[in-house]
């Protein structure tokens, strides 16, 4: 609500980045772009906004909110002087409170993984280094390992660890009907990411082997309802679970565990979740094979829509 210092700041800093959720960036838009007009007038040199935010194309859907809020006829030059820079963030935080921290709101307690791989491609002008960041010539690659390995496996354990009435994710990670589920889901997604952007083997094994002993970590506190709230966007067509199934099909690789967990959130149901509940609704209303096909893309006589549907009715007794 500073808007002064805010734009000051902006007009005189080295590096700008947001963290504030995808759906709040329209909301610091217009003081950025105030900051990125002093700026230009200023003469300043190129400025590198990275966006740390869990959404897809975020880099274009922030420079379309900027180039919104600055004035006719600079929106040209000023874009072409800022890089937005799109940031893959896996870092994972637990639930916490600013009384948890003596009511300082800028104090957080984060896991110590601190890797941040940012889009190369993207940066303007000169970027100075900064610990644990990572420019990546390849920046699709990153995203696609993120979104169809880590996400991915943690819907693995919200969906089915919610429908065993699993608490905590770190509980289902060590289930012994839930683990094989999950591997059979990492061997499927991994297989496909290795074919479809050249990783090593090692490489793809040795990411999932940390992803998993992180994911055991009980400080975070991450719930299995939070692993799998708002399912209708984690079961679109490109997210974590069908998207990653359609990696599979394009390299020929089997999707068993994947059609698994998709008839699984599928059938996620929560008096706390709106998402859950229309889902729940929409399928009781129209039936599965209609709702199928228009929340996931997937069609009902496909290979893996049979699939799906096969799980689906199996999860249903």
């Amino acid at each position: 609500s500073d808007t002064k210092a805010v734009v000051d700041a902006i007009a005189n800093c080295e590096i700008v980045s947001s963290a504030v959720g995808a759906n709040a960036l329209r909301f610091i838009a217009p003081n950025l772009a105030d900051g990125l007009f002093k700026r230009h007038e200023l003469n300043r040199p190129p400025l590198n906004i990275l966006i740390c935010e869990n959404l897809h194309d975020g880099s274009n859907k922030l420079r379309a909110l900027v180039g919104e809020s600055l004035p006719v006829g600079s929106q040209y030059p000023i874009l072409q002087n800022s890089g937005f820079v799109q940031a893959v963030v896996s870092r994972m935080v637990p639930l916490q409170t600013i009384s948890d921290h003596g009511g300082d709101p800028l104090e957080i307690s984060v896991e110590r993984y601190k890797r941040l791989p940012i889009d190369g491609q993207a940066i303007v002008g000169s970027f100075s280094p900064i610990e644990g960041v990572v420019p990546i010539a390849d920046f699709g690659a990153e995203v696609d390992r993120k979104l169809y390995t880590h996400n991915c496996a943690h819907a693995t354990l919200g969906f089915l660890g919610w429908r065993k009435g699993i608490h905590f994710g770190y509980e289902a990670l060590v289930d012994t009907t839930i683990r094989p589920t999950l591997e059979g889901v990492l061997k499927e997604t991994g297989a496909a990411l290795i074919k479809e952007h050249g990783f090593e083997e090692d490489d793809q094994r040795n990411y999932e082997s940390d992803l998993l002993r992180r994911f055991e970590n009980r400080a975070l506190g991450d719930t299995c309802f939070r692993l799998a709230r708002d399912p209708i966007r984690k079961l679109a067509p490109d997210d974590r679970l069908v998207g990653a199934a359609r990696v599979c099909e394009r390299h020929g690789i089997g999707t068993t565990a994947l059609a698994t967990v998709i008839a699984a959130a599928l059938h996620f149901r929560s008096s706390e979740d709106p998402s859950s509940q229309k889902l729940g609704d929409s399928i009781d209303h129209f039936g599965i094979e209609r709702i199928l096909t228009e929340t996931t893309g997937i069609s009902p006589t496909e290979p893996l829509g049979l699939k799906v549907l096969e799980q689906f009715e199996a999860l249903a007794h």
